[in-house]
């Protein structure tokens, strides 16, 4: 692919790029950038002028519906979640001279991700967390009844059989905020700022979406990242990087390198280090790299199989309602109302144990509200969340609710690894990630096991000495 039309696009709209790296395709992973020479940590890669963001108050579509006498319709597009910017989007797609053009003709058009799975295809996620999560249903939903009405009543903004206004359109510019937007606050976006609240205190300014180009163009692996976006050309609270400011660059966002690169080396930006689940879900791969030797030892042989790869940072979720039923009690509505209105989680991730946690505290503070009569009267009586301390109880209510989870996986140990030791697609993929939940799950319901035990001889004894300690009645 050529990137002449969005360097020259970019240079139009008051971008700067360093020639130090090329884009080119690299194997495996698409479009990627690539440096051309080596580059100190703390060199500035490329800068965009906040107006170069693509959003829904830098596009033209708000101004073109507003003088079509669509204005009310576009303000309550706002309501629905992307909406404003997949119209944006699809909008500057069809526009020939769109700033954006350039920038848009290098973005994909076919995407790995389980929205544009079959039917058959996503039998494989069956039970994994992604499974409640693709939205296709909802998504189609938001399109019909109300993007495709809109832009009905438009016709002039959005000609009717346009195939930039299509279904598969909207689907195509999802996937595409999905796998590559960025979050930033609304006022950089281009929008309205915070308003005011009923005490007259400024609301917390809201986060939206946002497409930044160029910066999307660069790949993300597992502790791989070498360069990070930065606000106002390195003012960012958050910098890391020594020597990152660069008064010469405006206001708006510059790609920075956080540490030496080589030549010939790729660039990765950071995306932090999510599981292969939510890989899967937003980007349509996985990573499956060596795992380092303290998981390894934490797995069974049957869990690695001839295959000691996966993501470290794999997790799985466990609902809050599979902790109630395996809690066994059919008086618990009052205590699981309370939990929530406290606005703590209805689900709980788990992971490979790191730094001596083996569970999330807020888990084992909501077993211990479920199991112990004390803890709840407490609870509602102080208003004060349970202790996150593990007990025999508790630790058993947990050990039952990761055996249900498990118990949804529809496949095998064995039936996974043999599927990844086949070819490459979409039905490996979705091995790689129902194995990665296996495993977490299998690590963390052994650890819970040993613990209960553990507990139990410990609570046992305590109770055999406080025994051992009262004076034993007589008989008359």
């Amino acid at each position: 692919m050529n990137y002449d039309h969005l360097l020259s696009s970019m240079a139009a709209s008051g971008a700067w790029c360093s020639d130090g790296f090329t884009l080119q395709q690299v194997e495996g992973m698409g479009a990627g950038a690539i440096a051309r020479r080596p580059i100190p940590a703390g060199t500035p890669l490329f800068h965009l002028p906040l107006s170069y963001l693509l959003t829904p108050w830098t596009s033209a579509v708000g101004p073109a519906l507003a003088a079509d006498g669509g204005a009310q319709e576009w303000e309550q597009l706002a309501e629905k979640g992307w909406a404003q910017l997949m119209l944006a989007m699809m909008y500057e797609s069809s526009l020939e001279q769109s700033k954006w053009a350039g920038y848009l003709a290098t973005m994909p058009s076919e995407f790995g991700a389980p929205m544009w799975w079959s039917d058959d295809e996503l039998v494989g996620l069956k039970g994994t967390d992604i499974e409640d999560r693709i939205g296709k249903a909802s998504a189609n939903d938001l399109y019909t009844s109300t993007l495709e009405p809109l832009m009905t009543a438009h016709p002039a903004l959005f000609p009717p059989g346009s195939e930039h206004f299509s279904l598969r359109a909207f689907h195509v510019q999802g996937s595409r905020i999905l796998s590559r937007s960025f979050t930033v606050p609304r006022t950089r976006a281009g929008g309205p700022p915070p308003g005011v609240d009923e005490d007259g205190d400024e609301e917390e300014e809201e986060e939206v979406a946002v497409m930044v180009p160029m910066a999307d163009m660069l790949n993300a692996a597992y502790e791989m990242d070498n360069a990070r976006l930065f606000a106002d050309g390195g003012d960012d609270d958050e910098a890391e990087a020594e020597g990152v400011e660069r008064a010469e660059f405006g206001e708006g966002y510059t790609m920075i390198t956080t540490k030496d690169i080589a030549e010939g080396e790729q660039i990765y930006n950071t995306y932090a280090s999510p599981p292969n689940s939510e890989l899967l879900r937003k980007y349509g791969h996985v990573d499956d790299l060596p795992l380092s030797p303290p998981i390894l030892a934490l797995l069974t042989p049957e869990e690695i199989g001839n295959h000691p790869r996966g993501n470290a940072g794999d997790d799985v979720e466990v609902p809050g309602d599979l902790v109630v039923a395996a809690a066994g009690a059919s008086n618990l509505e009052e205590r699981v109302e309370w939990w929530l209105e406290e606005g703590q989680e209805d689900a709980f991730a788990l992971s490979y144990p790191e730094d001596d946690e083996v569970l999330p505290p807020a888990l084992v503070a909501f077993a211990r509200l479920l199991s112990s009569d004390a803890e709840w009267a407490r609870a509602k009586g102080k208003g004060k969340l349970p202790r996150p301390t593990l007990d025999a109880s508790s630790a058993k209510i947990i050990g039952k609710a990761i055996a249900v989870r498990r118990a949804k996986h529809a496949t095998t140990l064995q039936e996974d690894l043999e599927i990844i030791a086949g070819p490459a697609g979409r039905a490996r993929d979705a091995a790689v990630v129902r194995l990665g939940e296996k495993r977490v799950l299998g690590v963390v319901g052994r650890l819970v096991a040993t613990e209960e035990e553990r507990l139990r001889k410990e609570e046992g004894g305590k109770r055999k000495a406080d025994d051992a300690g009262r004076p034993s009645k007589r008989r008359r």
